[in-house]
């Protein structure tokens, strides 16, 4: 019960934050991913180097895209969240382990496996991920009844958010909502994972066009 308020008391705050911090908070989160250089990737994939994904990483900042998830949550997902999904690869762990500790919320983190290991309890999912390949998704740790948040780095494709929604859904649990701090709006993320998941509602922070040609990734929203 203790736990519970705590948990309460400190969504409660981040979501009473002003609008000036916030908007102080998206403006660092934006020039994370905004502006930077763009390099080929596998199949022409437009990678980049980002703070969050490749570092360094300021602490701060992976406060601030925290702050800003928690903020966001106009539906309580977060007062009612059983267990908080990311990703173990690149800056998803990392956002989840702040929000985790601001919340109380228990973490557990997907995995990216070549060949997942036959474990109980553990569910995979084969997908393709641009600038991987193709590989499997595993999860372990969530109950069935469990109501999920997931909270990840990075939209692109949707390839990883796709199979990791659908390991979530095949343990049993529900997912009330996603959050990626960027997303790169030119790959169709969002669209791919709407045609599979409709009713997952999607929500980024740093919105950029990435694209091999124009040499840096643009703002979106300009």
């Amino acid at each position: 019960m203790q736990e519970l308020a705590r948990r309460y008391s400190e969504i409660l705050r981040i979501k009473s934050l002003s609008p000036e911090t916030i908007f102080q908070k998206t403006q660092r989160v934006k020039e994370s991913f905004i502006g930077w250089p763009i390099h080929k990737g596998l199949n022409d994939y437009p990678y980049s180097l980002f703070p969050l994904t490749d570092g360094p990483i300021d602490p701060g900042l992976v406060e601030d895209m925290a702050d800003l998830i928690i903020y966001s949550d106009k539906r309580n997902n977060f007062e009612r969240a059983d267990i908080l999904v990311s990703e173990g690869d690149r800056g998803g762990g990392l956002i989840a382990q702040a929000i985790g500790t601001k919340t109380g919320i228990p973490i557990t983190l997907a995995n990216w496996h070549a060949t997942p290991p036959n474990v109980s309890g553990m569910v995979s999912v084969k997908t393709t991920i641009g600038f991987s390949g193709r590989g499997d998704i595993a999860i372990y740790g969530i109950q069935p009844g469990q109501n999920a948040i997931v909270a990840d780095d990075l939209l692109s494709t949707g390839g990883t958010s796709k199979a990791l929604f659908e390991a979530i859904l095949k343990m049993g649990a529900n997912i009330k909502e996603a959050f990626f701090v960027g997303e790169k709006v030119n790959l169709g993320g969002r669209d791919n994972i709407s045609q599979g998941f409709p009713n997952i509602k999607i929500t980024s922070f740093a919105r950029f066009i990435s694209e091999i040609e124009n040499g840096v990734t643009i703002d979106a929203d300009l």
